[in-house]
């Protein structure tokens, strides 16, 4: 009896490639028997009836082996095997871009596809699908064997195409995988799934959820995707705020040991404090040169005027060595330079820190955005005639099969006689 899973996908010229050959089997096989009878009808009229018996048993085998199963398999089908329905449902996956607002938009971006180079990335998406389709997932989405079992375990279909209830999850997805076909035609993306069941509308009840679960697979995968990239991003957020407020504790404890909290305006303050008593000092001296002109040497105010010469010198001097040392340890210069370091850094982390903070909005963003759809080209439908049995088809494969076995049989069973004789 043939499996229906083998009668989805038959080629149409399968039948008439078996017919020939065992055609050609069978009139081997009757020349040798025919060359074997004259050849022992030449002897002696003593052999005529054991060749006749041999003719009869031959004839009496070929009606039990061949003309008798035959037959049998003829009345299973014509009076007792269920009428299977086939509701065919095709879809492919299509990104965010491409998703249009109207069929014929959609259709038309499906064409567009087919002489496109992007053709094979949905193809990689409708192979998802395909596969999910043939696995014990989508039965257990679908609602387990629960559900199998409500529309393939009726008692109104027959004893051979029915599926027993209470079998292992094994037998239940091969059971599925004989009544559902799916394959992906590569350079379009096309997803085509056939559903053959023993009610037109159980056929077309089961495409539709098989439509909804594909659906369903890839929201569920293009949503994961998203996830991973926002749990990435806040991850590299958290990294880079602890490596921020590292880099400022730094600064912090970095401006408590030195008491001072930018070096740069220290500096630039303490360049003004030299440049205005430079000035005084100036000043101080074109007043001690003009009284020393005038021929005072020895006066108060000229005294007064060398003190205040000598104490400018002296805080330029302190000054100077406080912004700048041979040694450089304490001074204004090297206090700039570590603090230029740690203000480097914190800039660095800042940056990297908007950046994350950036990356991690815009993943934020595209979490609610549907970056895959399934789109349903072809909806399932209600089958209005059966499909299987094909009762000439598989009769006419299994009486082919059979006379062909019965006829290497016949061959061979002959060679051995002549052997013995």
């Amino acid at each position: 009896m043939q499996k229906l899973s083998h009668q989805l996908d038959r080629p149409k010229g399968r039948e008439i490639a078996v017919l020939d050959r065992a055609r050609d089997v069978l009139d081997k096989t009757f020349r040798a028997l025919a060359s074997r009878s004259a050849t022992a009808g030449t002897g002696a009229a003593t052999l005529a009836e054991p060749e006749q018996v041999k003719g009869h048993r031959l004839l009496t085998s070929y009606l039990l082996l061949v003309l008798l199963p035959t037959c049998i398999y003829l009345v299973y089908m014509v009076a007792f095997e269920s009428r299977a329905y086939l509701s065919e449902t095709r879809m492919t996956v299509l990104a965010a871009d491409k998703q249009q607002s109207s069929i014929a938009s959609t259709a038309t971006s499906v064409l567009k596809r087919l002489v496109s180079s992007t053709s094979v990335d949905t193809s990689r998406d409708s192979h998802i699908v395909l596969n999910y389709v043939k696995s014990r997932a989508i039965i257990e989405d679908l609602g387990g064997r629960a559900y199998i079992e409500k529309f393939y375990s009726k008692p109104e279909i027959d004893h051979f195409s029915r599926l027993p209830p209470g079998e292992k999850m094994e037998k239940v997805l091969d059971y599925w995988r004989s009544r559902v076909t799916a394959s992906v035609d590569t350079i379009s993306g096309i997803l085509t799934v056939k559903v053959a069941a023993y009610d037109p509308q159980d056929a077309k009840t089961i495409a539709g959820d098989i439509d909804r679960c594909g659906e369903k697979l890839i929201n569920d995968v293009s949503l994961r995707s998203r996830r991973d990239a926002l749990e990435k991003s806040t991850g590299e957020v958290e990294r880079a705020r602890a490596a921020l407020a590292q880099v400022r504790e730094k600064l912090l404890t970095y401006r408590n040991a030195n008491q001072i909290i930018d070096p740069e305006a220290r500096a630039k303050s303490l360049g003004e404090s030299i440049a205005k008593l430079t000035t005084e000092k100036i000043d101080a001296e074109t007043s001690l040169a003009v009284l020393t002109h005038s021929g005072t040497t020895d006066s108060p105010t000229i005294r007064i005027l060398r003190s205040k010469i000598d104490t400018y010198d002296r805080q330029i001097a302190d000054l100077k060595s406080s912004l700048t040392a041979p040694q450089g340890a304490g001074t204004v210069s090297s206090q700039i330079a570590d603090y230029e370091g740690l203000k480097l850094d914190e800039q660095f982390a800042e940056r990297v820190y908007l950046i994350s903070q950036e990356a991690n909005l815009r993943a934020r963003q595209e979490l609610y955005k549907q970056q895959l759809y399934l789109v349903t080209i072809v909806p399932p439908v209600l089958p209005e005639e059966a499909t299987y049995p094909k009762i000439f088809a598989s009769l006419s494969l299994l009486f082919a099969s059979l006379t062909l076995f019965w006829a290497i049989g016949a061959l061979v069973w002959a060679s051995v006689e002549d052997q013995m004789d």
